[in-house]
């Protein structure tokens, strides 16, 4: 998970739910998220959807390596699937729901179920 310092106490929250750990944004940040050394395949951004685009990005290769991305507000209102939905990210929101976040998924295929 990366999040800014400012929302620690969701992040705490998340983390509490699905495990990992949290990495405090940095400009490096996804990089090293998304290094294959770092062995992550999802990574929730605490953080507005704007950011985690102009961030990720420059660093999207294939939907079949990469990791899945899933972006919640600050407040808890929504867990955007971004990247890797079929890979991950779709699940990811849903299991957020708990915490009040509604998952937003926007795959054809899964919406039309």
């Amino acid at each position: 998970m990366i999040s800014f310092k400012r929302n620690h106490a969701v992040a705490e929250r998340v983390t509490d739910l699905v495990g990992g750990e949290v990495i405090w944004y940095s400009e490096s940040a996804f990089e090293g998220a998304f290094s294959k050394d770092s062995g992550y395949d999802a990574i929730i951004a605490i953080m507005s959807c704007g950011i985690a685009v102009r961030k990720i990005a420059p660093l999207l290769r294939s939907k079949w390596t990469d990791p899945a991305v899933v972006v919640v507000d600050c407040a808890l209102r929504h867990a955007i699937a971004v990247v890797g939905g079929h890979h991950g990210a779709n699940e990811v929101a849903r299991r957020l729901e708990v915490l009040g976040a509604g998952p937003v998924i926007t795959n054809v295929s899964e919406v039309v179920k």
